[in-house]
């Protein structure tokens, strides 16, 4: 079956003019913009000659090679699996990350299954790593992490949960890339969370949390033992062990201390000392490492409307900041997501003002960047609307960054509006290609994003006048980006939709329930409606002592102390205050927002005789992960935005 897509599955793409190829066609269908990109999880080999990549044909998904002397290698067939990420551990193994949501008898509930396979090029073949060890842990997530490579390249390292105890303990394994088989070289304690491996292959530092206890370790290997380098008492995570220095003389963590505004990295001595930040900005956070397989660090990015970058070489800092701002680029995002061993290849990832999502190679050598492959070849700069970054006052005159997109046929003024707020919350919508709202700017929609209060990116008193406002002044500062729309004379009062996903499908739902006469429709998709529910699930999943729990605690209430406030904030509990039609579309696999959520709301809506209509869909997690299901969602924003705020524009046809 390789053998046979390695032939017509790049063919198609060539006679198709994917590899940037201008070429007549018709305005782009609603397809090239709701089904997962064509193109996407390109990753560079570490001689820097070979990509790996996904690559979807109609319903058809493949783990694709390519030489770029020797052209298509093998390609493997992954629709059984939704693929993740991909990258090389040697030139002749690609690695792939997977899942699927499933359960298994003895054990509550569903979970999604994860694991990593082993694509041998040379002998064409795909291994799952670790698949049958009779001392995993059955039902479990996240197995497919990998922290390192065996010095030989014939090994790789990869913690999971084993024996049979609730909770397990967290052990790492030496796993053999050509068979699968693995076994234990370090068994860890329930405390156990993270793990490191030094270049000689054997596990010199690991991370520590204990719930019950509040207590944060970082330990380091000494004789047969574990020797305690770092500890803090702490509700939460206080620190992020994120790698070792490229020399191996020192760890790497992240963290913001409480008197610094932006998160930096720091380094850890193996006596204990932290240093002076390595990696720090006064103006953006370190959100970003870059390592290698070995999760040596070697640079990081900064959080901001546009990715930039700093490492310990300065020459690469310099390169990487020149090959940004050439003008062929414009005002899109360079993102750089692979590099050859030797950094003298690059590959970058561009998204944004004219370009809808396009892999380019950077060479230092040669000083040069050739395009390669776009990962939506149907859409083209003239389908692309403008993105702006802008600013607003709140009401009680905090600036909110926010990003606006302008439709694709030229119209400034009053235009139909889609708030598009995002997820989180703590996450921040930067410059790129937002599918979604770069759909409907196509069809003649403008679009707001804003990152309102609690949006993480902008620093931690941003970040922090957040907490506690679920409903209340995060809301307000979503509905003062409207007002500002509306007194600009940009945005038509009477054709105003809000749409958004997990946190943004609450905050949608939030403002049908709260300002009720602003919009005309709302549309939630995997939304939290009933926040004492929420938390009474994470409590119940994660334990009354995890950190997870008093992480979501401080963000949003304590369910004890302040329950009249968080029922007062749930739109389940507003459902006679709404007004517009309500949308509500769920995803039957979502293991972060159950299902139910949105059922509740259905069911409040219904009786209290509002319109309202559920969607949902089969086999779908809380990403939209899945190409036919997000497509099937896309569709019906689409008709149900056009029902209730008119079309903007007349859709293109396939004959124009």
């Amino acid at each position: 079956m390789a053998k046979a897509m390695r032939y017509t599955v790049f063919s198609l793409l060539l006679l198709a003019g994917v590899f940037l190829e201008t070429t007549g066609r018709a305005a782009p269908p609603i397809e090239a913009y709701g089904a997962l990109p064509t193109i996407r999880s390109m990753a560079l080999s570490p001689d820097g000659q070979r990509v790996a990549f996904i690559i979807r044909q109609d319903t058809a998904e493949a783990l694709q090679t390519y030489d770029f002397e020797e052209g298509a290698l093998g390609a493997v067939r992954t629709d059984n699996m939704k693929a993740g990420s991909v990258f090389f551990a040697g030139p002749n193994h690609v690695i792939l990350s997977a899942s699927k949501t499933t359960q298994m008898v003895g054990y509550r509930g569903r979970f999604e299954f994860s694991a990593a396979f082993s694509y041998d090029i040379e002998k064409d073949s795909i291994r799952q790593l670790l698949a049958k060890h009779e001392d995993l842990y059955p039902a479990q997530s996240g197995l497919g992490d990998i922290i390192g490579i065996s010095p030989d390249g014939r090994h790789v390292f990869m913690p999971g949960f084993t024996g049979r105890s609730s909770p397990p303990p967290f052990s790492l394994f030496r796993v053999n890339l050509s068979t699968g088989r693995g076994r234990i070289i370090s068994r860890g304690g329930t405390d156990v969370i993270d793990w490191l491996v030094g270049e000689d292959g054997e596990p010199f530092a690991r991370e520590e949390y204990n719930d019950n206890r509040d207590v944060y370790e970082i330990k380091l290997r000494e004789g047969n033992g574990w020797k305690t380098i770092l500890e803090e008492e702490s509700e939460i995570l206080p620190y992020s062990l994120v790698g070792a220095k490229s020399d191996g003389s020192a760890l790497v963590v992240n963290t913001r201390f409480a008197d610094e505004e932006y998160e930096g990295v720091y380094q850890l001595d193996f006596d204990g000392t932290l240093s002076a930040p390595l990696f720090k900005r006064n103006d953006a956070d370190t959100e970003g490492i870059m390592a290698d397989n070995q999760r040596r660090i070697f640079g990081v990015r900064y959080s901001g409307f546009y990715p930039s970058y700093e490492f310990f070489d300065e020459s690469l800092t310099h390169a990487v900041s020149q090959v940004q701002a050439q003008d062929y680029f414009g005002d899109a995002a360079v993102w750089l997501i692979s590099w050859s061993d030797d950094f003298n290849r690059l590959l970058l990832y561009v998204e944004g003002g004219e370009f809808s999502g396009d892999y380019f190679l950077y060479d230092r050598n040669q000083v040069s960047v050739s395009p390669i492959i776009s990962a939506r070849p149907d859409i083209e700069a003239e389908d692309i609307g403008r993105v702006f970054v802008i600013e607003y006052k709140a009401r009680d005159d905090l600036t909110i960054p926010a990003l606006l997109t302008l439709p694709t046929n030229g119209l400034e003024q009053n235009l139909p509006l889609i708030v598009m707020p995002h997820g989180g919350p703590e996450s921040y919508d930067s410059v790129g290609f937002h599918w979604m709202a770069q759909y409907f700017a196509s069809r003649g929609y403008m679009v707001l994003q804003p990152n309102f209060r609690g949006s993480t990116g902008f620093g931690a008193e941003f970040r922090d006048a957040g907490r506690g406002e679920w409903g209340r002044k995060m809301q307000d500062d979503i509905t003062d980006g409207v007002r500002a729309l509306i007194r600009s004379g940009r945005a038509d009062p009477d054709r105003i939709c809000i749409v958004g996903g997990s946190y943004g499908g609450y905050a949608a739902l939030a403002g049908g329930a709260f300002t009720p006469d602003l919009y005309q429709c709302v549309a939630a998709i995997a939304p939290v409606a009933d926040l004492p529910m929420m938390l009474s699930d994470e409590r119940r999943d994660s334990g009354a002592k995890h950190w997870v729990y008093d992480y979501w605690k401080r963000v949003i209430g304590d369910p004890r102390s302040q329950r009249e406030k968080l029922e007062e904030i749930s739109p389940v509990n507003a459902a006679e205050a709404f007004q517009a039609p309500v949308l509500l579309i769920h995803g039957r696999d979502d293991l972060v927002v159950p299902i139910r959520q949105s059922a509740r709301m259905e069911s409040a809506l219904k009786r209290a005789g509002k319109d309202v209509e559920f969607m949902r869909l089969r086999g779908e997690d809380h990403y939209l992960s899945n190409s036919e299901t997000r497509l099937e969602t896309l569709k019906a924003l689409d008709a149900f935005i056009t029902e209730h705020i008119g079309a903007a524009t007349q859709p293109p046809s396939a004959n124009e």
